[in-house]
């Protein structure tokens, strides 16, 4: 009898793991789990536009309660995997296993549950923690730089709990009158990352995003002291910055500093930490940290604008006719932070493989050029320089043939010169001669002379002896 209730049990039991089984199994969906936090004041403007670009993830929304729940836009509850009630606690009371999580620009603070159900699930399943904050001068309106507050405050909490991120968000904002959308406040940023973590794969086909009133982000380090994470002169990053931190999104060189809260000393607002008002240079409006949770390493973004809820969500692809890379620029950061690389890469090996085409399809081209621009030079000198070069070769015959005269004439002009000579010295022998002749004659002349006066004396003295007698 006891056999027969076994057996009977036997195939219950089994039947019972079957059915029970899945729901174990159900948690880990096939396709990365992204949530978006709409349970802390955040209105829904932008979560269908980031929902619509990342489709091949389950979307998670989180809300506070089943009437909010049922207050959201068709969109958000047709693309939603799951809607959570009970705000963030939600993320460890869920089966659900969670990869990443987006919070908003908050304006209701954080339960201190709520920070504990973060730092647990960040410690378990999660894999990304974006924060995102707003300038000084808050798209919701007020005095208070609410959504810094309640990110740095959960920040703090993660750090001072096993969680060692060193990324906040000041409280400033940040200008570009160099790159914006019609004014110095609506930002156009520049995807700049650094290729160490394959961080370089977050700006493929993404180079500009929308930063409308942006914040900056700065890092702290162990001591609370605030730093900025590049060199405003350089745009390098600076000096003693952890290695772990990644500037992704930055301002021009002609980045400004400037301060709303508080409108004068003593007044509601804070100012400032690493960043100054009418600071120039550039600035991080995002950024990326890599954190080692045990064994794990895990990534915590920070940005000083949101991609859902702001005055006009980042994943914006033209504003104030300025087209911008919004989409590509979310969908590349999600799939870089997620680990999720095989598509970006296969787009870097397309856009490598493209630009060698390009560089071989160039040569070729400066190839063809050379060679075209080789065979006209060949007709021209065919044309022009060849009848030249015969006009040359004849005057260089005749200039040959004048040498040859120029030689013999030469050689006329020598022997001449030597008769010349031979007859100079027959000239100077004869003048010799002539003169002897001369000297001699002279001499005779004179003795001639001489012996005429004698003769003329004797004839006087013999004249004069005669008439004496």
């Amino acid at each position: 009898m006891q056999y027969r209730v076994v057996l009977l049990a036997l195939p219950l039991a089994l039947l019972f793991l079957a059915m029970v089984a899945p729901l174990a199994h159900a948690a880990r969906t096939e396709l990365p789990t992204i949530a978006v936090d709409l349970a802390h004041g955040q209105q829904t403007n932008g979560v269908c536009a980031m929902m619509s670009v990342m489709p091949d993830a389950y979307w998670v929304i989180i809300v506070q309660d089943e009437a909010q729940a049922k207050q959201l836009d068709n969109c958000i509850k047709m693309h939603a995997y799951a809607i959570l009630t009970g705000g963030l606690t939600a993320l460890t009371k869920s089966e659900l296993s969670i990869d990443a999580l987006i919070i908003g620009q908050p304006v209701i603070p954080l339960s201190d549950a709520e920070k504990k159900a973060v730092l647990d699930w960040f410690k378990g399943d999660g894999s990304v923690l974006w924060c995102a904050t707003d300038s000084d001068y808050p798209a919701q309106g007020g005095n208070q730089e609410l959504a810094q507050h309640i990110c740095n405050d959960l920040l703090d909490y993660l750090a001072q709990n096993g969680v060692p991120v060193h990324l906040r968000s000041d409280y400033v904002s940040v200008e570009d009158p160099a790159s914006n959308a019609g004014r110095s406040y609506r930002v156009v940023g520049l995807i700049e990352p650094p290729a160490k973590y394959n961080a370089d794969l977050i700006a493929l086909g993404a180079h500009k995003v929308l930063m409308h009133g942006p914040g900056a982000v700065m890092w702290v380090d162990e001591n609370g002291d605030c730093h900025k994470i590049v060199d405003p002169a350089t745009g390098k990053i600076a000096s003693g910055t952890p290695d772990t931190i990644i500037p992704i999104v930055m301002t021009t060189n002609q980045g400004t500093i400037v301060e709303h809260q508080p409108k004068a000393p003593g007044e509601p607002g804070e100012f400032g930490c690493a960043h100054q008002a009418g600071e120039k240079g550039v600035f991080v409006m995002l950024a990326a940290e890599l954190v080692k949770v045990g064994k794990e390493t895990k990534t915590v973004i920070v940005s000083g604008e949101s991609p859902y809820f702001g005055y006009q969500s980042m994943v914006t692809f033209k504003y104030h006719g300025v087209m911008l890379d919004g989409p590509r620029f979310f969908r590349n950061l999600m799939l870089w932070s997620l680990g999720y690389l095989g598509e970006l890469k296969a787009f870097k090996e397309t856009e490598e493989m493209a630009a060698k085409s390009a560089e071989e399809a160039a040569m070729k081209q400066i190839e063809t050029v050379k060679s075209e621009v080789k065979s006209q030079i060949d007709s021209i000198v065919g044309q022009k320089i060849a009848p030249l070069q015969n006009k040359v070769n004849s005057l260089e015959g005749k200039v040959t043939d004048l040498a040859k005269k120029v030689d013999s004439i030469s050689s006329q002009i020598s022997n001449l010169q030597s008769q010349l000579s031979n007859i100079q010295k027959s000239i100077s022998q004869a003048s010799s001669t002539a003169q002897s002749a001369k000297n001699k004659a002279s001499s005779a002349y004179t003795m001639g002379i001489g012996g005429l006066v004698l003769a003329i004396i004797a004839l006087i003295a013999a004249g004069f002896a005669l008439s004496r007698k």
